[in-house]
């Protein structure tokens, strides 16, 4: 048996480890992208929300489970983030019942993350919704606040009651 040989040119060689390397990129781009499986009512919120709102980098509901004292996470753009415990900005919104915004930098971007409550059919506040807007340079304290608010209602207007966040997804 004769050994054949296969001759590439560098330009070829170059071209090839690029697209491999795009590729790769492009592939651990589209994972990260990728939302957890709503089995709750509220994980279907969170999907529908970001996908409607461009302007969205994180989402989250935070609540306390009826039966619990402890204030969790509950859904989330990112699965582990689900079941984590409040934070302070999430306390003080439940405590106050008011927005509560803040300017956050994370990879040297700054960008708001406002916290706002929802509320039940009888206007009693439910959870918190948590929005993380992708940075803007223009966009200021009260227009994040202004926004996540919206972002809100419109949630809100879904979401009767304490058990529909909990509701089964199938």
């Amino acid at each position: 048996m004769h050994a054949t040989s296969i001759r590439i040119s560098k330009m070829h060689f170059l071209v090839l480890t690029m697209l491999l390397v795009f590729l790769g990129a492009a592939a651990s781009s589209a994972q990260t992208l990728q939302l957890p499986t709503p089995k709750i009512y509220a994980q279907k919120l969170v999907n529908e929300t970001l996908a409607a709102h461009p302007d969205i980098m994180g989402l989250e509901i935070s609540a306390v489970a009826i039966g619990k004292e402890e204030c969790t996470t509950i859904a989330s753009d990112e699965e582990l983030g689900i079941g984590e415990k409040c934070d302070q900005d999430e306390y003080t919104v439940m405590k106050s019942n008011q927005p509560f915004a803040d300017k956050t930098t994370e990879h040297g971007k700054e960008f708001f993350d406002v916290n706002v409550p929802i509320h039940d059919a009888n206007g009693k506040a439910m959870a918190i919704v948590g929005v993380d807007f992708k940075p803007d340079p223009k966009q200021t304290a009260t227009q994040a606040t202004e926004r996540a608010q919206q972002i809100a209602k419109e949630i809100e207007a879904k979401v009767p009651s304490m058990e529909k966040l909990y509701e089964p997804v199938r």
